[in-house]
């Protein structure tokens, strides 16, 4: 039966690990180096689906309000926007 040094084996792993994490980190852009990479036809792409990321921010807050107070929202909210009556 053969023995394993466990010291150096952990030793080793952690080294390795530690490894892939820093080029991982040191690779890896961030948001806004990505953002400013993008050719610009992408980057209004981007910025249109930010902009409905925020009109549905707004839906979610309005339903969470409505569903506070108990109130029916589907029959007075439509897609494009309150019923006019």
């Amino acid at each position: 039966m053969s023995q394993i040094a466990w010291g150096k084996f952990v030793l080793f792993t952690v080294g390795v690990m530690g490894a892939g994490y820093g080029v991982m980190k040191i690779a890896t852009p961030s948001d806004e180096q990505f953002y400013n990479a993008l050719a610009p036809d992408l980057k209004r792409k981007v910025d249109q689906i930010r902009a409905q990321r925020a009109t549905s921010e707004e839906m979610r807050t309005k339903l969470a309000e409505s569903a506070a107070q108990d109130k029916i929202v589907w029959g007075e909210v439509t897609p494009s926007g309150p019923k006019r009556v």
